[in-house]
């Protein structure tokens, strides 16, 4: 199977190492002296050993990382709480209900009464049919493979106020009706998959041809493992009898720890900041995301639609 152009046909040979091949492990159920070539069962032993060897370092590399991460993520959680005493966070707007009915976020975002009642019905539409319809799919792909985990469940759903805040700057646009902003929404139904590093590739192959079996549609995926400020690969999907869309995040453990750690990081750029604290932000989120190690396979993984290099 292909996933966005990569292929998961040698996804066996990157496990760890059997100490021979059977047929089915030859192309096309091969002979294992064709496939092995002159050297007959001593070169696929030969092989054997050398998967072995790689995945022992492979394992080292990985072991030394994580040792590193968790030494160091103790102080980076020290820098951050050190950040925000420096920097206090400004008061935030609180979004409340007006006595009419109609829904007020600062100066600039507001909602009539009657886009107000409709938003609260979709944000309430969309968050049960990312319980009863989206999470028993996950949770299907989960148990399809104890080597993948589903994280952060609590942080499924993005909270209504702040639903209302992004329908409210895409009513902007003339036209528009509060459900077709809010489904302009790409992460109001939000999951996380985690993996081993070792599993980390062939699992998100696996997963996004399981995302597919289940009958949700792949509208776009970023490998963002070569960025410096977040480390991870993000997917967009809609469910076809709806339209609503919603995102599914792949992660080791320790991307998603940095992530979390950054999180705030992440939500003051968002905002307004001052120059020099930007600059601090982006230096703390390159900071954590150093002691991150891509894992292997990662890179084979392409962004789709995949970019064009012309």
């Amino acid at each position: 199977m292909a996933v966005d152009g990569v292929d998961e046909d040698d996804a066996s040979d990157r496990r760890a190492g059997t100490p021979s091949a059977s047929p089915a492990d030859t192309p096309d159920g091969a002979p294992a002296e064709q496939v092995a070539g002159p050297g007959g069962s001593a070169g696929l032993e030969r092989q054997a050993i050398a998967r072995r060897l790689h995945r022992i370092l492979v394992d080292h590399v990985y072991g030394v990382a994580r040792d590193a991460w968790v030494e160091a993520a103790p102080q980076l959680r020290v820098a951050w709480e050190n950040h925000k005493t420096r920097y206090p966070e400004r008061n935030r707007v609180i979004p409340r209900t007006a006595p009419d009915g109609s829904w007020v976020a600062g100066d600039r975002r507001r909602l009539t009464p009657e886009q107000n009642a409709e938003a609260t019905k979709a944000c309430a539409d969309l968050a049960d049919e990312g319980r009863r319809d989206i999470l028993p799919a996950l949770k299907r792909v989960e148990s399809a493979d104890p080597d993948r985990h589903l994280a952060g469940l609590e942080h499924m759903l993005k909270r209504e106020n702040r639903l209302k805040e992004k329908i409210a700057d895409e009513l902007a646009a003339p036209g528009l009706s509060v459900r077709d902003a809010l489904g302009k929404v790409s992460d109001a139904v939000r999951y996380t998959f985690t993996y081993g590093p070792q599993r980390y590739a062939d699992g998100i192959r696996a997963d996004v041809e399981r995302l597919k079996a289940e009958g949700f549609v792949l509208t776009k995926l970023k490998n963002l493992w070569t960025d410096e400020q977040y480390k991870g690969i993000n997917s967009q999907w809609r469910r076809p009898e709806t339209g609503l869309r919603f995102e599914v995040q792949f992660h080791t453990q320790e991307s998603l720890e940095a992530k979390e750690l950054t999180h705030g990081a992440y939500e003051r750029i968002r905002g307004s900041v001052m120059l020099s604290e930007r600059a601090e932000l982006e230096d703390f989120q390159r900071r954590v995301n150093a002691f991150l190690v891509s894992p292997e396979g990662t890179a084979e993984i392409k962004d789709y639609p995949e970019k064009r290099n012309d």
